[in-house]
């Protein structure tokens, strides 16, 4: 057994060497996850040899405890050796489109990204869009923040596939009445009324859902039951209240200086989607679920930068970590994404943020319990009807979704 667990070390330093390749060649650092595996696979077949080569055998017990060391050791050799020769070479590069965010401004302002960018020898070309979806079915993007609805709708309208492989926001965009009006939920809304939305997909894909589970109604743009009007979310409260529409949906912070005053109010009690989705999605996992904004790669990019996948979850960790710890302080400095100028409208949305209607995830890394939760949605998806751009063939193929370990 001793010389079994030795053959296993010796594999993964000779992996080492194997994945620092030659130092002069002008082929780019890194390894493909194909190529990790082709190095695991062989240090564990190295080590079967050995073994059955071993004087008087090893018990099976043995062999398959030197099997998994062989495996792991070859696994974190080979992706330390190839982080490592990156190090000596041109940064790698990360193009990422995103909306504007608060803990990303964060994350420059404060150093953290560039420090991170010096650590791990890969620099983010970073693209500040509100429509991620057409950036990425443009073909401009390596890895884009995206809904969960929006995944198989994109991947069906355009062929690319794609990984997700982790969470930052949830879907928050709560509908909104006039304060006065006495609309609870979409159904006290008279049919054929307009109701101002930000767009065809992202939250209008949960409405969609939750106007035909809750309510049997067809709620989409183009047709249906409701005319819905799409406009920029910071335009969209002004519409309201001017009688544009009947209703809008809005992200909170689009419309804080008018929720705070009592001139816009929220509909559903008071629920955003993230909240509203447990009551009619029949999940009880004690988990929030449904999220406007997930990191989505290019199949072809993610199976061929495990390093940078690893390395991109750690720097958003760092950053969800950054506003749980200065929430308020970020509030405060970056007042353009909360759509607050007076201390009045700041405060009011500090307090709302506070507790259970931070958006925000604890956590970027997903987990194959909740992503099994998560996709469950595309079931609902199904059920809408055959005109609905948010509706998903009987027959969709399932998106990938991976878990990273951190």
């Amino acid at each position: 057994m001793r010389r079994i667990k030795w053959f296993a070390v010796l594999a993964a330093l000779v992996l080492v060497a194997a994945a620092c390749g030659d130092s002069t060649s002008d082929e780019p650092a890194g390894l493909s996850e194909a190529d990790v595996q082709a190095q695991i696979d062989a240090a564990v077949q190295a080590v079967r040899d050995e073994a059955a080569a071993a004087p008087g055998g090893v018990s099976q017990a043995e062999l398959d405890a030197a099997v998994e060391k062989a495996a792991a050791d070859a696994k974190a050799a080979a992706e330390a050796a190839a982080a490592d020769a990156a190090m000596g070479g041109e940064p790698s590069i990360i193009r990422f489109a995103f909306a504007p965010d608060p803990a990303w401004d964060f994350l420059v302002d404060t150093g953290t990204l560039e420090i991170w960018e010096v650590e791990n020898n890969i620099k983010i070309v970073a693209s500040s869009t509100w429509d991620e979806f057409t950036y990425f079915a443009g073909g401009h993007g390596d890895i884009v923040s995206m809904g969960t609805q929006e995944i198989p709708v994109l991947e069906t309208e355009t062929s690319i596939d794609t990984v997700t492989f982790g969470k930052y926001n949830f879907q928050r965009s709560p509908m909104m009445r006039r304060a006065g009006d006495t609309y609870e939920t979409l159904a006290d809304i008279p049919v054929g009324s307009k109701i101002c939305v930000s767009s065809p997909v992202s939250n209008t894909g949960f409405w969609t859902v939750a106007a035909n589970e809750l309510h049997g109604l067809d709620y989409r743009v183009g047709g249906g039951d409701y005319d819905l009007i799409v406009n920029d979310h910071f335009v969209n409260p002004t519409n309201l209240l001017r009688g544009d529409c009947e209703a809008a949906v809005v992200i909170p912070e689009a419309a804080a200086p008018h929720l705070r005053k009592g001139d816009i109010e929220l509909m559903y009690n008071g629920l955003m989607p993230f909240q509203l989705y447990s009551t009619f999605s029949g999940i009880d996992d004690g988990e929030n679920h449904v999220l406007s904004n997930l990191f989505t790669a290019t199949e072809e990019w993610f199976d061929s930068h495990p390093i940078e996948v690893k390395a991109f979850l750690a720097l958003w960790q760092e950053g969800v970590d950054l506003w749980n710890a200065n929430q308020a302080q970020i509030i405060e400095s970056y007042p353009e994404h909360f759509s607050v100028e007076s201390a009045e409208d700041t405060e009011w949305m500090i307090e709302f943020m506070d507790g259970d209607s931070d958006w925000f995830v604890e956590s970027v890394y997903l987990d194959d319990a909740w992503v099994e939760a998560e996709v469950l949605i595309y079931d609902l998806m199904v059920k809408l009807h055959p005109d609905n751009p948010n509706g998903l063939p009987a027959d969709y193929g399932a998106p990938r979704f991976e878990s990273v370990a951190p």
